[in-house]
């Protein structure tokens, strides 16, 4: 099976081995060290209040001032000039506290919603309703530690996928179905011929 995960493109740390391109480069290491305040508070607002949900809970003229410092910086990376990303890092610093402080007058920060099973044979799973639900329970509680959570969209993409076409088709036609048991089945045409 081939899952495809969402990914960002990231600037990377300048190192030796996996970025040698950018070691030893004082612009690059600047640039990077510049934007780590910037990346921790980023990323302690979202954990807080859910991924990409705090511009919309402070005023259009906060959330305005927020995504021009955000272009700033992004600008300034870009130009690759480590001065310019270390004034806009401490404007978005200020910025993310700001967003904070005004969201925390009239919102309560995110709280996730996890629903936790166990199945008969003892596998421990999760199921979040988003994926800034899944984010926050992984990183925040400690009940998740070794057991596999979902976001329902992760659930859809599994069940809408061909191998669960089968499924799917008894489903529409048996709806009270219950699946108890997933197996390959012997001498599907998958298996080696034996000749």
């Amino acid at each position: 099976m081939v899952f495809k995960m969402a990914t960002k493109t990231i600037r990377r740390q300048p190192d030796e081995i996996t970025n040698p391109k950018d070691y030893g480069d004082p612009i690059a290491d600047g640039i990077h060290h510049a934007i780590k305040p910037v990346d921790e508070i980023a990323t302690k607002m979202e954990l807080k209040w859910g991924c990409d949900r705090l511009p919309g809970l402070v005023s259009p003229a906060t959330a305005a001032k927020f995504g021009s410092a955000k272009a700033k910086l992004d600008d300034a990376i870009y130009n690759n000039d480590p001065q310019a990303v270390a004034k806009r890092a401490t404007v978005m610093v200020n910025g993310w506290k700001a967003l904070d402080k005004e969201a925390s007058n009239n919102h309560k920060p995110f709280k996730p919603r996890i629903w936790h099973h166990t199945t008969e044979n003892g596998f421990k799973f999760a199921i979040a309703k988003g994926n800034a639900d899944a984010i926050k329970a992984i990183k925040t509680d400690s009940r998740m530690e070794g057991v596999a959570v979902y976001s329902l969209d992760e659930i859809g993409h599994l069940l809408e996928n061909d191998t669960m076409a089968l499924v799917n088709s008894v489903k529409d036609v048996f709806p009270d179905a219950q699946i108890t048991e997933v197996r390959k089945a012997e001498n599907s045409v998958d298996d080696e011929l034996p000749f």
